[in-house]
């Protein structure tokens, strides 16, 4: 059972409604955040980064080393001005590992290798059924290349936004689906089976991009979100956002959101009940 008291609400959380009632199709959709707003921290830091200690997560490229540390010492930076304590950090740990400790973000590396955007660094602790270490390497289209439709909706949109991020320039973006599993991480295994509809999970990546200080790198962060559908329903405008957009689910998605087409009817059975009631 989550703790939400010590979690963030969605509108503490999301700028937007993370739901998009539109035709489906996908899309960038980056909205500019202040400085402050980059990294969120909440009562439940301690917790999470208890998680990223028990081992070593990051994985990089040779060479990635120089422009790791600069986003460690950008992180370190951002926490130290607005008062956060540091966690003690193992300095003998690869750069982009100690970011990902001192942090409920994950974070990804990416740099400009041959005029292609490529993930060179990464320490991701809670990734949503994808697997980090396989995607090491590859330039930004090949790690999207299992998503249906990435090519006819996207390319070449995410490589050329990413050439136009400025030093002063943090953008976020979202992206959601239900799981019947409350953990951080959600691998590509079969996952334990929430049987009470109102404890399903509504899992939101909040992703943060911003151009590392002095290097041509951009960070990619991701903060996970976990609510029970419970919470989602009890903020009608939120409920009725993913009413809307899981009506709008294609076809050719469905293959690959798997889990959160088999938990749409119990989860559209479960808010229209609660609408109905009102």
């Amino acid at each position: 059972m989550l703790n939400l008291e010590k979690r963030m609400k969605p509108r503490e959380a999301l700028e937007v409604s993370p739901f998009d009632t539109g035709v489906f199709t996908w899309k960038m959709n980056t909205r500019s955040i202040e400085e402050n707003e980059w990294l969120q921290i909440d009562n439940c830091r301690e917790e999470d980064l208890s998680l990223k200690n028990l081992g070593p997560v990051g994985n990089h490229l040779n060479g990635s080393e120089s422009t790791s540390l600069k986003l460690f010492q950008t992180i370190e930076s951002w926490l130290n001005k607005r008062s956060f304590t540091l966690p003690v950090v193992d300095n003998s740990l690869h750069p982009i590992d100690r970011c990902g400790r001192l942090m409920q973000e994950d974070v990804c590396l990416m740099e400009r290798i041959s005029e292609r955007w490529t993930l060179t660094a990464a320490s991701v602790c809670f990734p949503t059924h994808w697997d980090p270490f396989s995607k090491l390497g590859l330039p930004l289209d090949d790690i999207h290349e299992p998503v249906p439709r990435y090519e006819q909706d996207l390319i070449p949109r995410p490589g050329n936004f990413m050439d136009r991020i400025s030093d002063e320039m943090i953008v976020a973006r979202t992206g959601w689906s239900l799981t019947a599993c409350s953990d951080l991480a959600l691998g590509h295994e079969k996952q334990m089976v929430e049987e009470d509809p109102s404890e399903l999970i509504v899992r939101v990546e909040r992703q943060t991009l911003r151009r590392i200080p002095n290097s041509d790198a951009i960070a990619f962060t991701i903060r996970i979100h976990r609510w029970p559908l419970h919470v989602i329903r009890d903020d009608a405008d939120l409920a009725n956002d993913l009413l809307t957009s899981l009506k709008q689910l294609p076809d050719e998605i469905k293959t690959y959101k798997t889990e959160t087409v088999e938990l749409s009817p119990i989860v559209e059975n479960y808010l229209n009940n609660r609408i109905n009631q009102l």
